[in-house]
């Protein structure tokens, strides 16, 4: 009885090791289409093969902006990058595993990003653009890679 408890045991942990070493962070496939590429291109086969869920925010002088129902969604296909609700929550669902950013998003989106312009809002001397990721800022702007359950907030607000 022992031995049958000891084996259950040790095929366990065995089991429970190869899925939490093969179910870890895995590196972007690399193939020819760029990520923008992917992004936006338009498909009906939406593979699992990458499904993220980060958050996007965007604050415009205090007030929260809403992020559209369905960006990059069509009546016959969808983009890797796309929206259902006017939550935040960017779909990122990739018949490709890769590192797509915000300016990814942006493009699916047809809106302007960079560290000098959100939605037409310009930077200036007296205005900045400013984006954090769980409550941490970076200096990455349209580069800032999308990774799961991340929140983004992007905010253009007065210096």
């Amino acid at each position: 009885m022992k031995t049958n408890i000891a084996i259950v045991f040790g095929i366990s942990a065995l089991i429970l090791l190869f899925v939490l070493f093969t179910r870890g962070e895995q590196e972007p496939i690399k193939t020819e289409r760029t990520n923008r590429e992917v992004a936006l291109t338009c498909t009906t086969d939406m593979a699992t093969e990458f499904h993220i869920h980060p958050t996007l925010e965007i604050v415009v002088n205090g007030q929260i902006q809403e992020i559209p129902v369905n960006i990059g969604v069509r009546t016959d296909c969808m983009n890797a990058l796309h929206t259902h609700d006017a939550i935040g929550t960017i779909h990122v669902e990739s018949p490709e595993r890769r590192d797509f950013t915000l300016a990814d998003f942006f493009a699916v989106w047809g809106e302007p990003f960079t560290s000098e312009e959100i939605l037409g809002y310009k930077t200036d001397e007296t205005h900045r653009i400013k984006v954090l990721v769980d409550g941490k800022e970076v200096d990455t702007y349209e580069n800032t890679v999308l990774k799961d359950k991340e929140k983004v907030i992007i905010s253009y607000e007065a210096i």
